[in-house]
């Protein structure tokens, strides 16, 4: 029930995201109660500056406090997969918000061809290689998200000609699909936060609905899109689906909702502040 404060424990190494003055202002308090946690021996604090400073906290003003950080990778292991987390990567290193639908990608991807667009440290196309997969394709303009990704590979002792990564806009890689009538049994399109407030939530919603027409355009007929939106302002509004009927539209595709998900379970919603839920997850059969 404590909004702007999130602890996410990768082995021995607890990450505080602080996205709220107040979490700032106890930053001691914080990390000495998580620092009792059983197995926890070191903490890596992150503040989201951009947002502190809406706050009117300019984290460069703050004079730092006793160092705290870890720094470094971690290894975990999530539904029999390992990967290697950076404590210097995007979020708090991994995105724990999505295990479940990792899992469920992974019953989905036997003997399919799949295609994870905006992979990060290739989640969803670990498990789909784990799944059985003939082929996977992880799609990020990130290289260090992309050596993270590589190197999940060999730790996984997975075969390097079923599973692949290349370092692209997410965009023009399907765009060139599309003239190359290259398609796919199974995509995953889980772009970055485009909508982090609800004024920039117009302009979002053409991004969301131009990235979801082209990834549509990339499914064979009968073929599986999961897409996801991690953006609150988004998933608050009601309009991702809508927003999805009209990239159909744009793409002359016919989708139908075979599943809806959010965040995993450890991610609880307080119905006093409905603004916590945040990640919208749509399965869809695409014709």
């Amino acid at each position: 029930r404590l909004s702007g404060l999130i602890v996410d424990i990768f082995a021995d190494v607890a990450v505080i995201a602080s996205s709220a003055a107040w979490v700032e202002k106890y930053r001691q308090q914080i990390q000495s109660l998580v620092s009792k946690v059983s197995d926890v021996k070191h903490i890596k604090w992150r503040s989201s500056t951009d947002i502190l400073k809406e706050e009117g906290l300019d984290m460069s003003e703050q004079k730092e406090p006793a160092p705290s950080s870890y720094s470094g990778t971690v290894k975990v292991m999530e539904n029999g997969i390992v990967y290697l987390v950076s404590m210097e990567g995007q979020k708090t290193g991994f995105y724990a918000d999505q295990r479940e639908s990792r899992h469920f990608i992974s019953t989905l991807s036997k003997d399919q061809r799949v295609l994870d667009l905006c992979c990060y440290s290739g989640g969803f196309a670990l498990s789909a290689a784990k799944g059985g997969a003939t082929n996977v394709t992880g799609i990020d303009s990130s290289g260090s998200a992309l050596d993270l990704a590589n190197e999940n590979i060999l730790l996984n002792k997975l075969d390097a000609e079923r599973i692949s990564f290349l370092k692209e806009d997410a965009t023009a890689f399907m765009k060139g699909a599309i003239s190359r009538n290259e398609l796919w049994d199974l995509v995953i399109l889980d772009p970055p936060k485009l909508a982090p407030r609800k004024k920039v939530l117009q302009s979002a919603s053409g991004m969301y609905r131009s990235l979801n027409a082209l990834a549509m355009q990339v499914v064979k007929p009968g073929g599986l899109l999961m897409t996801c939106s991690c953006s609150g302002a988004m998933t608050q509004s009601g309009l991702f689906l809508k927003t999805i009927q009209g990239a159909a539209s744009m793409a002359g595709r016919k989708v139908t909702v075979l599943r809806q998900a959010g965040a995993a379970c450890d991610h609880p919603i307080d119905p006093s502040y409905p603004e916590g839920q945040y990640l919208s997850n749509y399965l869809l059969r695409v014709m």
